[in-house]
């Protein structure tokens, strides 16, 4: 049984696809759904007043991103429980957080694609989350 479904976005055309198809499994199922977004710390800079002028604007973009795909998804499938959260840190580490203090059953990713070479030495945040998941994980292209 799928009752809570974790569904982490970025902004991507992916992560768009990967909450259409949960918010359709979550209707199947009854599901709850928790939409979240991460904001990365920036790269840390001799230019404070940059870094903290950057941070404000990404911040309020995340913010304004969640806000609308939270609405999106309310009028979508109106009688679901769909909430929404933002956090600040790693988005590996905050999303294997927040599957694992929230006990979800499932979590719908989109993948974005990357370039061979940066794939091959960074990963991507949904091959990492794969490696650390505690439940299904289902990654959309």
């Amino acid at each position: 049984m799928i009752n809570k479904i974790l569904v982490p976005i970025d902004g991507s055309d992916h992560a768009e696809r990967a909450l259409d198809f949960a918010l359709d499994l979550a209707q199947k199922y009854s599901s709850e759904i928790l939409i979240l977004t991460v904001v990365q710390y920036p790269i840390i800079t001799e230019d404070v007043l940059y870094i903290q002028e950057y941070y404000k604007n990404i911040k309020s973009y995340y913010e304004k991103m969640l806000s609308e795909a939270l609405e999106k998804a309310k009028k979508t499938t109106p009688n679901l429980h769909i909430t929404s959260k933002l956090m600040e840190g790693h988005p590996v580490d905050e999303i294997i957080e927040t599957a694992n203090e929230g006990k979800f059953d499932m979590i719908i990713m989109g993948r974005r694609g990357q370039g061979h070479l940066r794939h091959t030495l960074l990963g991507s945040v949904s091959d990492r989350v794969a490696d650390q998941t505690p439940c299904a994980l289902l990654i959309i292209k």
